[in-house]
């Protein structure tokens, strides 16, 4: 889910000027005497050599007398590249300059400078956009495109700054303007799923399910991903509401589509294994979750940046039904309890490690390890004496 949207983003956005399009915008401004050095800083644009682009202009405006419309293009480039070599703070400068500045008046290039602002500084994208939307409604005539593109993007700023209500509702206003739309299909697809996403993360599950089982019908054979994300949402979403059978049929829609494409082994793949193992887990049917969890546990290994938290809890739960399957593997469970213990002690979770520990120890107990239940005792012991301590 955190990958695919790259493009997606940029669907409807840079109405002025598209970024893209840059250098060919930058050659537009080229005289007999200017014209080698700005198809050089064109095509340095082009081959993605972003810092080569800003020492250019910065020579170029220092040989050149620059017209006033070269420069806000000029201006554009910089703060495009900027944004590309992780200056942010250099790139919302000259944006906000741009924003406030003699070319603030037209609709077009405030929805410009809120895509760039979207790069580099999300409070400065939803200070722009919000500018641009106000005016767009307060025309009595726009373009419900121009319109759906700028609530898209003002969206996403909320959501990246955390402030999910206001997403939602962003995002459903941009829907409002192309829901009918047919070659605006890419950008329905999408509004859909963020929608259901956001609502799943609120916990408004009934609604998380009616928009991910919209981008389902909405999706064809070309959108892999976010059919394959969907389709592990719906099955976590009936999860939790204990829909199991709903749930499996969605996970198992969904794993053959992982194992055969770009997300494999990422976090989606681990979730939708983990999904199916709890199912079974909840259930009590313990020797069908095992295999699910082991197969989640090698793919969060696999990755550098995985959740501890999430590792120790499936961890807990895979020794749980190691213990508790029809032919109990106890020596297999101990050691998974003790991972389990480990991935916890990297988290700041303390009430979850006590609990967890707490349980290790009564397993070690129920097995005659008393070396193992004192160890884990001093570690419950120091801990709450640390606790003690700080308070």
């Amino acid at each position: 889910m955190d990958t695919l949207w790259v493009k997606k983003k940029m669907i409807g956005v840079m109405s002025t000027m598209d970024i893209l399009n840059l250098a060919e915008h930058i050659k537009e401004h080229a005289e007999e005497h200017n014209q080698e050095d700005l198809s050089v800083i064109a095509d340095e644009f082009s081959l993605g050599h972003f810092l080569n682009v800003l020492s250019k202009t910065k020579m170029f405006r220092g040989k050149y007398v620059v017209s006033k419309r070269l420069a806000w293009t000029l201006s554009i480039l910089e703060a495009t590249c900027y944004s590309q070599v992780g200056e942010g703070k250099k790139a919302a400068d000259i944006i906000k300059d741009l924003y406030e500045g003699d070319y603030k008046k037209e609709v077009d290039d405030i929805i410009l400078y809120g895509n760039l602002a979207f790069m580099c500084d999300y409070k400065l994208a939803r200070k722009i956009m919000s500018d641009a939307v106000k005016q767009i409604e307060n025309e009595e005539s726009f373009e419900p495109l121009k319109a759906a593109s700028a609530y898209l993007v003002l969206g996403e700023a909320e959501e990246n700054l955390q402030k999910f209500v206001r997403a939602i509702k962003y995002y459903k206003r941009a829907l409002t303007f192309i829901q009918n739309k047919e070659q605006e299909s890419q950008m329905i697809l999408f509004l859909h799923f963020k929608l259901g996403a956001l609502h799943a993360r609120n916990q408004e599950n009934d609604e998380a399910i009616t928009y991910l089982q919209r981008t389902l019908e909405l999706s064809t054979e070309t959108d892999v991903e976010i059919r394959i994300n969907s389709l592990v949402s719906l099955g976590k979403m009936y999860g939790s509401k204990k829909d199991y059978k709903k749930s499996t049929m969605y996970l198992k829609k969904s794993i053959p589509m992982l194992e055969d494409s770009a997300l494999v082994n990422k976090l989606v793949h681990a979730e939708a294994y983990t999904e199916m193992a709890y199912n079974y887990f909840d259930q009590s049917k313990f020797d069908d979750a095992i295999p699910y969890y082991e197969k989640a546990i090698s793919i969060h290994l696999k990755n550098p940046n995985y959740s501890a938290r999430e590792l120790g809890m499936i961890y807990m739960q895979y020794a749980y039904c190691l213990d508790h399957k029809e032919k109990s593997d106890k020596q297999q469970a101990g050691r998974n309890y003790e991972k389990a213990i480990e991935q916890l002690e990297k988290t700041s979770e303390r009430d979850l490690l006590e609990s967890a520990i707490g349980d290790v120890i009564a397993f070690f107990e129920s097995t005659g390890n008393y070396k193992k239940k004192r160890l884990y005792e001093h570690k419950f012991v120091k801990m709450t004496n640390d606790r003690a301590t700080i308070s």
